[in-house]
Formats: C-alpha cells, sequence, structure tokens
C-alpha cells in the first residue's frame, strides 16, 4: 500500500479538487491523509462530514507549517511508501503507479516527478514559472515519494526551512548525504491549479533563493546533488546581476510584453521590476554572512 499525505491550510476549494483527483488514481492499493493545519475556513467542518474508508483527516489546533504537516502524515501512515501532493495540486491518474514503476525498476529510496502548472503544455508567465518543474528536474513536495524506512533513519521534513519553502529541497539532500538513492519519474504528472499572486505572495518569494548558502554550509559535499541555481558553487542565480545592471532598458520593454500579453496588473510587475529582484539579492547576502557561507 502506498499512503499519500495531503497537507492543507486555508484552501478549502482547492483541497476539494485535489481529492477528487486522488480519489480518481488507477492504483489498486492507497490511503489518503489530510493534514488540515490549523484552517479557518471551513475545511476542517468538510474534512469531518466525509465518509470514504480511503479518506483520513487529522486537524492540528493551529498553523504549524508545512514540514510539521507532512510529519504528522508520516506518523499516521501504513504504506510501505508515503507519497506527497499539495492541497493546490491536481494528480494525474497514472502519478501513483507511475511512481511506484519507477520504485520496482530501481529499488531506490525515493523518487519525484513533474509538476506542470495548469497543464503540461501550459507556457505560463512571471511568476506562474515559478510553481513549475517539468520533466521531473527537481525534489518538490507536491510531486514527490519515500521508502517510509528512510524517515527512521534520517528524520522527518525541518520547520526551520519552511519559510525559505525548501523544506523538501531539504529533506532530499539530507536523503542523499546519507546515501539514499533517487530517480527521476518524468511522466508521474501533477499539475498546479491557477494561482492568484499578490504583491505579497510575489515578495514572500524572493526569499527562497537564500537558502542556497544554508545548504551549502549544512551540505557542503551533497548540496548541488540536483543541481540548483548555484553557479560555480559561489553565485546564485548569477543572472539576475545582468537584469539588474539592465534595468533601464529591461523595464520599458518587459513591460510592453507585459501587456501584450493580457496582462493588467501593474504594481505585480513593477514588484518584480525591480523590488523583487533586489529583495532577493539581499536575502542571499544576508544568509551568506550568517551562515558565513561564501556566496553572492
Amino acid at each position: 500500500m502506498i499512503s499519500v499525505i495531503v497537507p492543507t491550510y486555508n484552501r478549502l476549494n482547492r483541497l476539494q479538487n485535489c481529492l477528487r483527483s486522488v480519489l480518481a488514481l488507477r492504483h489498486a492499493d492507497f490511503e489518503i491523509i489530510i493534514v488540515n493545519d490549523g484552517s479557518t475556513d471551513g475545511t476542517k467542518d468538510y474534512l469531518d462530514r466525509i465518509n470514504n474508508p480511503k479518506i483520513r483527516a487529522i486537524h492540528h489546533l493551529k498553523n504549524l507549517g508545512p514540514s510539521s504537516s507532512r510529519n504528522t502524515g508520516i506518523g499516521l501512515a501504513g504504506g510501505d511508501s508515503i507519497a506527497f501532493t499539495d492541497d493546490d495540486c491536481i494528480v494525474d491518474g497514472n502519478w501513483l503507479a507511475e511512481l511506484e514503476k519507477m520504485f520496482q525498476a530501481n529499488s531506490c529510496d525515493f523518487v519525484f516527478g513533474a509538476t506542470h502548472y495548469i497543464s503540461k503544455h501550459y507556457r505560463g508567465y512571471f511568476p506562474e514559472r515559478l510553481t513549475s518543474n517539468g520533466g521531473g528536474k527537481w525534489p518538490g513536495g507536491a510531486n514527490i515519494a519515500f521508502k517510509k524506512e528512510i524517515f527512521t533513519k534520517i528524520g522527518g521534513f525541518d520547520s526551520f526551512f519552511d519559510p525559505y519553502h525548501n523544506e523538501d529541497t531539504e529533506m532530499a539532500i539530507r536523503a542523499v548525504a546519507n546515501g539514499l538513492t533517487f530517480k527521476r519519474a518524468p511522466n508521474a504528472l501533477v499539475y498546479h491549479q491557477p494561482e492568484k499572486w499578490t504583491v505579497q505572495s510575489l515578495l514572500s518569494s524572493a526569499n527562497n533563493l537564500s537558502v542556497w548558502p544554508i545548504l551549502k554550509s549544512k551540505y557542503p559535499k551533497h548540496y548541488l546533488a540536483f543541481g540548483g541555481p548555484a553557479k560555480w558553487r559561489i553565485a546564485a542565480e548569477p543572472s539576475d546581476y545582468l537584469k539588474i545592471f539592465l534595468l533601464p532598458i529591461l523595464i520599458p520593454v518587459l513591460f510592453l510584453r507585459y501587456l501584450f500579453h493580457g496582462k493588467k496588473n501593474i504594481i505585480i510587475f513593477f514588484a518584480k521590476w525591480p523590488v523583487w529582484l533586489i529583495k532577493r539579492r539581499w536575502y542571499i547576502y544576508k544568509e551568506a554572512l550568517r551562515h558565513k557561507s561564501f556566496m553572492v
């Protein structure tokens, strides 16, 4: 049996869409564990009304974050393998079958698949591309599965990394640092539901990249196990510097392109150009100094 864990927090409508897709999975034996992380939008009442033997729900009394939610689910899981997806995602009907196929063919410890924004062929624009992981290049919490036994060996998700939205990245790097093996499952597909971006959500994502000086300090031999944005081991997304240098030229050109593609939220545009770019450089410098890890 495979246990599917879905943490949720104040996304009732999206959770309902997610659950419909998980229940429609073409797989013989799986359970669904939903961890309600202190939602206040009616999620608890909705989950308490569900009468389905495949579904178990647990409620946190207050919001503890994604790592704690996943760890709660792990403690309840009865499967030999544990698959994770997010409440704002839709899983493909063959998602579990593809993950399981990769486990069986390779005898590995964890596998991860591809995540697309809305659909496989939707191109998307910034910030929509922040949610995409085409081809399963990266171990993301929306589409990853572990053998249950590895959590006993190396522990669960670390909530320290929640503010960086990279607790899944740290978990996967820690697994590799402890000698565990992985495989990519590009045919295990998950689709991110449409996101309503705000200036606040966009600017909060500027902090994500600053996890890399921390990971470099914590796992100096393994932090690039999956590739990643740290070029030459010292520069995180160095293309930002070129963009910042060319801002006087880029802003008018990109603004016209933005309008041409039908985008009309001018505040979102200027939140990225230049605020988001400059903020994320600042966060990287701050964490590099704090953790004594050379990265710019």
